[in-house]
């Protein structure tokens, strides 16, 4: 279950390395979501909430309360009970293991640790948000929002970056049962994300060793436990060995990039953990759906592959007038 505007975060999984989770894999758009009345078994996987109106959440909790009655239908997530960033920050927070606070606008109060950084709970953060540093500067910037964030969160920054100098960000994936570690980003800016720096060997193998250990699972999965989640990706650092969670994105990107043989790294271990970790959910692999629901996946999948192709050759005409230009 997906926005319709971020059906994409399946679609290189999909398309390119795991070609056979076509079989079982079906993509249903929220405006859809009256199709699920006619599934009998299989796995309901809910995402995009926080991206939902409060309507629609509405709706989509009463058919998911609809859902829990068929007895071969497993639902990970949960429409309304699943927590938010917000929610989830906060009751980490209160219970201790969380170092730092977060805060609506309206209730910001003396006790706010400084630096702080405004993001709207709803999506994505793509883009390093500027630190204010005091009173004066946080306010300045809420007057200047004029609307543009649907629900505005003020964060505490925290984080300190390593004895080499760099920030490090951890991701891992659960998937009903199955923990596993997606990738750890560096950076020297404390806003770790798409870094364009270049790795180190060091960090080449650091990355490495994470990914194989998986070293924080039982920790990770406290925390989806918390959120009442059984799927998404959680965002975290670490603090004196504890994990400092970020966020758990409920529809997060598993592969960016269609592949291409300017790859920086081989991508089909990724689509293999993703792919066999939801192919180990119950009931995950009923070989029949409705007809509508088929039909509806075979139109988002046509539309993504016209995108990723497109992306694919984007991404080969850059490097190829890159590698002319060095010439």
């Amino acid at each position: 279950m997906t926005h319709r505007k971020h059906a994409y975060t399946q679609a290189v999984v999909l398309l390119y390395h795991r070609t056979d989770l076509q079989k079982s894999f079906r993509l249903v758009r929220y405006e859809d979501a009256g199709l699920l009345r006619a599934v009998r078994a299989g796995v309901v996987i809910w995402s995009d909430m926080d991206r939902l109106t409060a309507d629609e959440m509405q709706q989509a909790a009463r058919l998911s309360a609809e859902l829990a009655q068929q007895a071969g239908l497993t639902q990970l997530n949960h429409p309304a009970a699943s927590l938010q960033r917000f929610e989830l920050l906060r009751m980490l927070h209160d219970q201790g293991s969380n170092g730092f606070r977060v805060f609506r606008p309206h209730e910001l109060d003396d006790t706010i640790r400084y630096p702080v950084f405004i993001r709207d709970e709803v999506g994505a953060l793509y883009e390093e948000p500027p630190l204010l540093h005091d009173r004066p500067a946080l306010d300045a910037a809420l007057a200047m929002l004029d609307g543009r964030l649907v629900r505005p969160m003020v964060v505490e920054m925290v984080g300190t970056p390593g004895p080499d100098g760099y920030f490090r960000k951890y991701a891992a994936f659960r998937v009903g049962d199955t923990i596993y570690a997606q990738h750890c980003a560096m950076a020297t800016s404390w806003f770790v994300k798409n870094s364009a720096e270049r790795p180190l060997r060091a960090h080449l193998d650091e990355i490495r060793a994470y990914i194989a250990a998986n070293p924080h699972a039982v920790q990770v999965m406290q925390v989806f436990e918390k959120a009442r989640m059984q799927y998404g990706r959680i965002d975290y650092t670490l603090a004196d060995g504890r994990l400092l969670v970020f966020e758990i994105n409920s529809n997060p990107t598993v592969l960016s990039d269609p592949p291409t043989r300017f790859a920086s790294y081989d991508p089909r271990p990724f689509a293999d953990r993703h792919a066999n970790a939801l192919l180990a959910l119950p009931q995950a692999s009923v070989p029949e759906s409705p007809p509508a629901i088929d039909a509806a996946h075979r139109a988002a999948l046509a539309r993504l592959r016209r995108r990723y192709e497109f992306k694919r050759l984007k991404i080969v005409c850059r490097k190829l007038l890159k590698r002319g230009k060095a010439r």
